[in-house]
């Protein structure tokens, strides 16, 4: 007796060379995972066979129990098993995240780290049609877009979910009918958890509306997935056609463009406020800058849209004659050349070393710095200088290059003129800014 159809393999994406590990978590979904897959892999469906459990240091004896029948099972069975035990409560509390977050991180990062150990091509997890439905309705419930909806699928990287179609009840006739026992974890009838919830109270008050709201939810989010692929396909395209440019992002209609913006996050707990705030960054000035979570900042300079973490702090560095100086947001090379490339980029500067006083310097800006920039009469406070030019404030990381007397080079913008090269200069350095 298969859980699973033929498609349902085929949409897994295994082939017969293929190495699996299953989850067992010593449940009913896990354990009739684990004896289906025994069945394939006799069948010359799949090559190699493994099992994996994590004692996530939880539930005291009853995780303790869970352990020991997953290991007799596996020894029945003849099925190699890994183990380890870790201290989820720790980890909860040290990473301030919730216990049920804690040990679903835990569990992937484990799962993980056993299939590249043990050079097996896909993980096995007992997700069933039940908690299709849990998802969709979860997702709902926190306003997610489609991709949310579609819930999950029947692989996702090296996860494979084979019993993705199949309800709880069969899963649990299958077991009945092969006399086969599993655990029963307590916890999942607690309604402290939001899914313990929506499983318990929020699914059998739809069943009195529509008593096959299970197999609804499913197939709503099979029809959704199949609209997030084909808006997740144009957004590709667009991805390679506009990269950050700013107008022709704001040329994309607003389902891809918001796509396109998701990615360029740098976080994926985004919130529709940071698409929306990004969204309208689009048709401002160049300057302009929004405010997203995380202390991620997004800016407008003249073509592009940026998004980065602003990093102020003051630092002062010595800049040697020749050589190379790692500096807070990129590196600094200097050399001596006979002869100056002008006009030269932003990245670099020319300067007539002879002028130089004393030792040179890169530091960060500091308030009341000023110069001449080049090619102009009098001084200027250099924070003006910037802000004349649309820079904002927490965008302003680049070194300052400094004399005994003051300005020499602002990188990525101008030389002070008392250092311009000229024609009876002797001694030319060059100077190159990397930016990270």
């Amino acid at each position: 007796m298969l859980l699973w159809t033929d498609s349902t393999w085929t949409a897994c994406g295994v082939s017969e060379g293929d190495g699996v590990l299953v989850a067992l978590s010593g449940g009913a979904d896990s354990v009739a995972l684990a004896l289906e897959l025994l069945g394939l892999q006799r069948d010359g469906k799949i090559l190699r066979l493994e099992a994996a459990h994590l004692h996530h240091g939880i539930r005291g004896s009853e995780a303790d129990r869970d352990a020991a029948f997953v290991t007799e099972l596996c020894r029945s069975l003849g099925l190699p098993l890994h183990t380890e035990r870790i201290d989820v409560p720790r980890i909860a509390k040290e990473t301030g995240v919730s216990l049920e977050l804690a040990a679903r991180n835990a569990r992937y990062a484990f799962l993980e780290r056993v299939a590249a150990d043990r050079n097996l091509d896909c993980i096995a997890i007992g997700h069933h049609r039940d908690d299709q439905a849990e998802t969709l309705l979860l997702h709902l419930l926190r306003g997610s877009g489609t991709d949310g909806l579609a819930g999950m699928r029947f692989r996702s990287g090296r996860l494979i979910r084979p019993l993705l179609n199949t309800p709880k009840e069969e899963i649990l006739a299958y077991l009945e009918a092969r006399g086969q026992s599993f655990c029963t974890d307590a916890t999942n009838f607690e309604t402290d958890a939001t899914r313990n919830r929506i499983r318990l109270q929020v699914i059998p008050a739809l069943e009195s509306v529509n008593p096959a709201i299970g197999r609804t939810l499913a197939e709503t989010a099979a029809h959704i997935a199949e609209d997030a692929d084909y808006l997740n396909a144009l957004k590709e395209d667009a991805q390679r056609r506009c990269g950050t440019n700013r107008r022709a992002l704001s040329g994309l209609p607003r389902p891809i463009r918001l796509r396109v913006l998701r990615d360029l996050l740098p976080y994926r707990d985004f919130t529709h406020a940071d698409l929306e705030r990004l969204d309208a960054l689009l048709s401002g000035q160049t300057g302009d800058t929004a405010t997203l979570k995380n202390g991620v900042v997004a800016w407008l300079d003249a073509d592009d849209l940026r998004i980065g973490i602003p990093e102020n702090a003051p630092y002062e560095a010595p800049v040697p004659r020749a050589g190379s100086v790692r500096l807070p947001h990129g590196t600094l090379t200097v050399e001596t050349v006979e002869r100056a490339a002008i006009p030269c980029g932003g990245s670099d500067a020319y300067i007539d070393a002879d002028r130089l006083t004393g030792s040179v310097t890169a530091r960060s800006l500091q308030s009341g710095d000023r110069f001449t920039p080049l090619g102009m009469r009098g001084t200027k406070l250099l924070s003006d200088y910037l802000t004349d030019r649309k820079v904002p404030r927490f965008l302003r990381t680049m070194p300052i290059l400094c004399d005994e007397q003051g300005v020499v080079w602002v990188a990525g913008y101008t030389v002070d003129e008392r250092m311009r090269v000229r024609a009876d200069s002797k001694h030319i350095l060059h100077y190159h800014y990397e930016e990270d």
